[in-house]
């Protein structure tokens, strides 16, 4: 955390949550700041609403601590946050009660723990508007109580060596024992506040700096809020003194103050080196390598045994006594999978040295979902195919041969397949009656424990009849439809509720491309499969309808809901440039028989309009006489005629014909 700027200048950061000019223009840039320990000046170090130390704040040796206290008048909102030092990223949040609020805090490192001064906490029994010393539990939000204090702290510290100071709102210096709370006055720095604000130890020089802030409440009449008044002091606690260094230039609000700098004796061993860890793949049980150093904190020679602690995640994994410059190489267990810090502390009589820590993902991790699944339908099957996950959530081990899948088709919500470890499935499924959505279920499990599940997209089996009507009206109709982001800019077909259409002033629903702005569209929108009939001229109708002008459509058929299936061309790529509703009216003639796909391919320049599809119709050409798509063959008393008007066989199929009923009747019909 220190920088080689820190070291050419010394400065201390601190959150700043007011100022008199926020309050001046109603606006706030709380946030991490820093200032020189010489003269005045404010840097920012990053803007955060969250960076707000109102309730007190420190820094420990792995994160940055704060609390907010924001008071909404019927009630307080309390949040401790915790953020990383080194990009200021928020690592947790917790939501609190005024048991956790604080005039200032300082972390120990010896104990690493957090002291402060708190206010007290009517819902845990204790007298509204009072002050205790204690501990706070971070991680959980908890103050432990340990003595009650006459007069607030507005700073607290610890030095290099552990010892805690406080300066309350009169100006006294006390030294404070941690355990019970007992303090020992050591001077009257002749300084008083009204506020809480916030101090933290120079360990580097063993000065505690304070910030001294104080509110004019009388200013809120004239300027409609307090004018404040914040000075840093230099406070030598052994000559027991303070030295005003300057005035804060805003009257400047802070809390949370800290300084970087060493904080092991001199004495104590240095840090260790070559600190690794090594865990085969999957292994709860590893070793742990490092050396001892052969110099003190401070750089002299180190004598004497020294004390090894490797902890991971808290909890002793090894320990140990070696000689300075010992190559170490420690065996330990971890008690389950999942992401640890491996800390290693040296201790030796004169105190801890600097603390060496690896984090990494010990024992099996999580594979990462699956992403995605291809589904297809020939020769009276589907057949589904996916890949294994090639990643880890964390990064950690995973091992392919214990992930296992269940396959579900739906809707039907048949298992197709249980706990098996290959990665494709065929299921034979018949051709039904009538269109059906099928989709399949790809439940993935690691070592037996469910993972993740993927859905395929839905794949249209059969078909419809004609005419086939699609207006979009319904809540559904893009159910039977196939919707294919080609270029996968997440711009694709939708269902517009509420599509306008400028030259007829008319509001109404349509099947919508919104266009994209940076990328060519390249998106289909594929109708239900459709039985044609070899010979026989079909007929596409829709209204076209754009907000804007040079948006393009092209129109296709083929054998399969697929792009690369669309290889009959029905309408050439077309541009429209009006806002009116063109009538599209386009025939096509099959040269085979069988299912065929109608695919809308959106295909406009960037930075479009939006181009809308409404009322399409598919039908024979001309066919608005045709009563009937038979499979059936006709009575005996029937005679079939061609459209040429020659009489065929009864049984002719393959066409469209007439039907002359024993009554004279007549009906077209199209035979399969």
């Amino acid at each position: 955390m220190t920088s080689a700027a820190m070291a050419q200048e010394k400065r201390f950061y601190a959150s700043v949550y007011s100022t008199n000019e926020w309050k001046e223009y109603v606006y706030s840039e709380t946030g991490m700041y820093s200032f020189p320990l010489d003269k005045y000046s404010r840097t920012l170090v990053k803007e955060d609403s969250d960076l707000d130390a109102s309730g007190g704040g420190t820094m420990t040796e792995d994160f940055y601590f704060c609390t907010s206290e924001i008071n909404y008048g019927a009630w307080t909102d309390v949040t401790h946050y915790t953020f990383k030092p080194d990009s200021w990223q928020l690592n947790s949040q917790l939501f609190g009660s005024m048991q956790g609020v604080a005039t200032d805090l300082a972390y120990d490192h010896t104990t690493a723990r957090i002291y402060g001064c708190f206010a007290t906490d009517p819902e845990l029994g204790e007298t509204e508007g009072e002050f205790v010393f204690g501990s706070l539990n971070e991680a959980t939000g908890q103050r432990l109580a340990i003595r009650k204090i006459d007069t607030p702290w507005i700073a607290l510290g610890c030095d290099r060596s552990g010892g805690l100071y406080a300066v309350d709102m009169g100006g006294i210096l006390w030294k404070v024992e941690k355990t019970t709370g007992a303090t020992e006055q050591i001077a009257d720095l002749g300084v008083t506040a009204n506020r809480r604000s916030t101090g933290a130890f120079d360990t580097e020089s063993g000065i505690f700096y304070v910030v001294v802030t104080n509110e004019d409440s009388s200013t809120i009449e004239e300027y409609g809020y307090s004018i404040g008044k914040s000075e840093l002091y230099a406070v030598d606690v052994t000559a027991g003194s303070a030295k005003l260094v300057y005035e804060f230039g805003d009257g400047e609000a802070v809390g949370g103050m800290y300084i970087p700098g060493p904080l092991s004796d001199d004495n104590a061993p240095a840090q260790a080196t070559d600190f690794s860890a090594r865990f085969s793949d999957g292994a709860l049980n590893g070793t742990v390598s490092f050396t001892i150093p052969d110099k003190t904190f401070g750089g002299n020679t180190l004598e004497g045994d020294i004390k090894y602690l490797v902890r991971a995640n808290g909890s002793l994994f090894a320990q140990g006594t070696a000689s300075p410059g010992t190559k170490i190489e420690a065996d330990g267990k971890v008690d389950e999978d999942g992401a640890y810090e491996i800390e290693l502390e040296l201790t030796n009589a004169a105190g801890r040295g600097p603390k060496s820590k690896i984090s990494q993902w010990i024992g099996h991790d999580t594979p990462v979902s699956l992403s995605s699944a291809n589904l297809t339908y020939s020769d009276g099957a589907f057949t589904l195919t996916w890949a294994h996950p090639t990643s880890t959530e964390h990064g950690g081990y995973m091992n392919h041969a214990m992930l296992s899948y269940d396959v579900t088709r739906m809707p039907d919500n048949v298992r197709v397949a249980t706990a098996i470890t290959s990665t494709a499935v065929t299921d034979p499924v018949e051709i039904p009656a009538s269109m059906t959505g099928y989709s399949y279920r790809i439940d993935m499990s690691y070592r037996g424990v469910p993972v993740s599940s993927l859905t395929t997209d839905t794949y249209n089996l059969g078909s419809v009849s004609l005419p086939y009507v699609l207006d979009f009206n319904s809540d559904d109709s893009f159910d039977g439809l196939t919707i294919i982001d080609a270029n996968g800019d997440r711009n694709e077909w939708y269902r517009e509720e509420y599509w306008y259409i400028e030259a007829t002033d008319l509001e109404c629903t349509a099947a919508l491309y919104p266009y994209s702005s940076v990328n060519r569209a390249d998106d289909w929108m594929i109708l239900p499969a459709i039985m044609f009939e070899k010979g026989i001229t079909y007929s596409v109708e829709f209204q076209v309808s754009t907000a804007g002008a040079n948006e393009k459509l092209a129109l296709y058929f083929g054998t399969a809901p697929s792009p690369d299936a669309m290889t009959g061309n029905i309408m050439p790529v077309k541009e429209y440039e009006s806002y009116c509703c063109v009538e599209e009216k386009h025939t096509f003639t099959p040269e085979a028989s069988g299912l065929y796909y109608i695919g809308f391919h959106a295909c406009s320049d960037p930075d479009g309009a939006g181009l809308g599809i409404r009322d399409i119709k598919v039908d024979t050409a001309g066919s608005s006489a045709i009563e009937e798509i038979s499979t059936e063959t006709t009575s005996p008393t029937t005679a079939v005629y061609n459209l040429q008007g020659v009489q065929v066989d009864d049984n002719a199929r393959g066409g469209i014909f007439i039907e002359v009923k024993a009554d004279g009747t007549t009906r077209k019909i199209v035979r399969r």
